[in-house]
C-alpha cells in the first residue's frame, strides 16, 4: 500500500459520513473538497473574543464538531478573529456546524455581556478555503500556530489556541493526535516542535521538500476532487 492509500485509509477510518456537496459554485464556495481553512472575522474588526468567550467557542465547536461528523486539525482564536482548518467528506456538515456555532454564540455573548446584545458580532459568514494540495495543508500548520505565538511573544494575549494539546499529548475529539503522522509521516510532538522553532520561510521550504513532488492525481485522492 503506497502513502497515499494509507492517509485515505486513515481519514476513513476517522471522518465519516460521505454526501452531496451540491452546487459549487453558489456564493462563490468550493464545496467539492474535504478539507479547509475557515477564517471567522467579528463585525468591523472589534475585539471581540476575550478568554471567557474564545472557551466557549471551543468546547462548544468541539461539541458540535463530533455532531456534525468534522475532524478538526487546527484551531485558534484571537480577539477580532478565528482560524480552523478543518476535515469532513461533505461541507454541507462544516457549514450547518457554523451555523449552529455561530447562532448560539450570539446567544451567548447577549447573555453574559448585555452591553452587547443587539449588536452585531460577526461579519455574514465564515470564510472558506478549500485546501487542494499537501504541502498547502502542512504549511497551514505553522500559519495557524503562528497567529497564537507570534501575539504571545510581543506579550499580548491569545484567547484560544488549541497547541496545548500538542505540548502535553492529551487530544480530545474532535481532535486527533493520530491524523499529523497519517498526514504527514510526522508525530504530531515532533510536528508542534518543529511549527514552533522555524520560520514561515523554513517551513515552507520543508513542505516543499516533503509533498513538492505530489502529483495532481496524488493529491486528488487525498483532498477530494478531480483533476481537470
Amino acid at each position: 500500500m503506497n502513502d497515499v492509500d494509507k492517509i485515505i485509509g486513515f481519514l476513513d477510518s476517522i471522518a465519516f459520513s460521505d454526501g452531496s456537496a451540491g452546487d459549487s459554485k453558489r456564493n462563490n464556495i468550493d464545496k467539492e473538497g474535504c478539507f479547509y481553512h475557515t477564517t471567522q472575522k467579528a463585525w468591523g474588526g472589534m475585539a471581540l473574543f476575550n478568554n471567557d468567550i474564545a472557551r466557549y467557542r471551543n468546547h462548544l465547536m468541539c461539541e458540535l464538531c463530533i455532531r456534525y461528523e468534522i475532524a478538526v486539525l487546527y484551531s485558534v482564536v484571537m480577539p477580532t478573529h478565528t482560524h480552523d482548518v478543518l476535515y469532513s467528506k461533505n461541507w454541507r456538515n462544516i457549514s450547518d456546524m457554523y451555523r449552529a456555532l455561530n447562532s448560539s454564540l450570539v446567544r451567548y455573548v447577549s447573555h453574559r455581556y448585555p452591553q452587547r446584545k443587539g449588536l452585531r458580532l460577526f461579519c455574514e459568514r465564515p470564510q472558506y478555503t478549500v485546501i487542494r494540495e499537501m504541502l498547502h495543508l502542512f504549511f497551514l500548520g505553522k500559519y495557524v500556530e503562528d497567529n497564537a505565538s507570534s501575539r504571545e511573544n510581543e506579550g499580548k494575549n491569545a484567547p484560544y489556541s488549541f497547541f496545548w494539546m500538542f505540548e502535553n499529548g492529551h487530544f480530545q475529539p474532535p481532535y486527533n493526535k493520530d491524523i499529523y503522522e497519517a498526514l504527514f509521516g510526522i508525530p504530531f510532538k515532533e510536528l508542534y516542535e518543529f511549527y514552533k522553532t522555524h520560520s514561515k520561510k523554513e517551513v515552507w521550504v520543508e513542505a516543499q521538500h516533503r509533498f513538492g513532488d505530489w502529483t495532481p492525481e496524488m493529491n486528488s485522492k487525498v483532498f477530494g476532487f478531480s483533476v481537470p
